[in-house]
Order: C-alpha cells, then sequence, then structure tokens
C-alpha cells in the first residue's frame, strides 16, 4: 500500500476514533471532563500529531491494525510522559522562578508570606 493510502485510511480511522471519543466526552459531568483533562489533551496533541502523516510509512501502517489507533498512541503517549521526567522539568520550572524573581513583579503577592522589609510598589534608590 502506498504511503499517501496509509495516511488517508489512518485519517479516517482517526476521525471516527475522535468523534466516538467527544460523544463519551458529552455524555461527562464538568467534573468528571476535569478529571479527564490530561486525556483529553493528549488525544488531541496525538491526533494532531498523526494528521500530519509525517511519520514512517510502516509505522502508520501498524496502526491501522487497532479498532481504536488513536487510544493506543494516546495512551502510550501519557505512559511514557513518565514522572521522573515531569519531576525534572517541574523542577527547573521552579528553579526558573526564583532565580528570576521577575515573577515577583507580574503576579500579586500574598502579604502574610512577603520577605521582611520587601515593599509594596516600585521604589526609586
Amino acid at each position: 500500500m502506498e504511503k499517501n493510502e496509509i495516511v488517508e485510511q489512518l485519517r479516517k480511522k482517526l476521525g471516527k476514533n475522535y468523534a466516538q471519543f467527544t460523544l463519551e466526552w458529552l455524555a461527562m459531568t464538568p467534573s468528571e471532563l476535569i478529571g479527564k483533562a490530561e486525556e483529553i489533551a493528549a488525544t488531541k496533541q496525538v491526533l494532531k500529531e498523526l494528521d500530519s502523516g509525517g511519520y514512517s510509512a510502516d509505522h502508520l501502517e501498524y496502526l491501522l491494525r487497532f479498532e481504536n489507533p488513536l487510544k493506543v498512541v494516546r495512551d502510550q503517549w501519557l505512559e511514557e510522559q513518565s514522572l521522573p521526567v515531569l519531576e525534572e522539568e517541574m523542577s527547573h520550572a521552579l528553579w526558573n522562578i526564583a532565580d528570576k524573581q521577575s515573577t515577583e513583579q507580574e503576579y500579586e503577592l500574598d502579604e502574610g508570606y512577603k520577605p521582611p522589609g520587601m515593599e509594596q510598589g516600585v521604589t526609586m534608590c
């Protein structure tokens, strides 16, 4: 099978998979949806990536074997977003916030937790 045929068949299957997910999400309560936010975001991201067709024809053709290739790739994607990587990224984000300290000018500070001697607003030297 030619790559363009594979991509087109996979797009159709992914579209059906996404439509089914959408129906399931529409039947959920707002709190259930909030609980599924990461899964929904991953589903949309995987759909967008696979829809590009920019991946190996062999890999895309393999996905055609599955009834719901969108779920297969989404679940694998979520699994690979492992905790150690997330912890490393979060540590970097926290370091960046504390290191720059410009965040103190960009966001409102809690009066009860300001360091002693820190004045509200900008002062001129």
